[in-house]
């Protein structure tokens, strides 16, 4: 259930969240969370602003922060911000690219929603450069 996930939080440190860096199967080293989640951004999303509420967010939960975020590994501080959602915490954004979840994602490493094209664009993880990460996609999606 997607509900349980929607707001995740640092458990060492409730309600501040850490991007870090960590290779992942098939795309290299990517932005993820402190517990090995990968974030991926929303390519139909303004520069700093979320455009998945609702059911798009059901199944793509925004990654929140409750205190101001940090950044361990690979992950630059200055390229890590926030923006206000109205549905809940402020939500985490890197390089201009607010940050979510994907649902099916279970574990660290998980990376199954790498090139879906969901709600109108495609989903991609981001590279600790703030790049956008088209290649490896888990289901034969996106490629140069």
């Amino acid at each position: 259930m997607a509900a349980g996930c929607a707001f995740a939080t640092n458990s060492q440190d409730p309600g501040r969240q850490q991007v870090t860096s960590a290779p992942v199967h098939r795309l290299g080293p990517i932005l993820v969370d402190d517990k090995g989640r990968t974030l991926y951004l929303f390519a139909s999303d303004p520069p700093n602003r979320s455009t998945c509420f609702g059911a798009c967010a059901s199944i793509w939960p925004p990654a929140t922060t409750q205190g101001r975020p940090g950044t361990s590994g690979g992950a630059r501080p200055g390229m890590l911000t926030t923006i206000a959602r109205s549905d809940g915490p402020r939500q985490l954004v890197y390089a201009g690219h607010p940050l979510y979840y994907y649902q099916a994602d279970t574990g660290r490493g998980d990376a199954e929603g790498q090139g879906i094209t969901q709600f109108g664009a495609p989903w991609f993880a981001l590279t600790p450069q703030g790049q956008i990460q088209t290649t490896g996609s888990a289901h034969g999606g996106f490629q140069h």
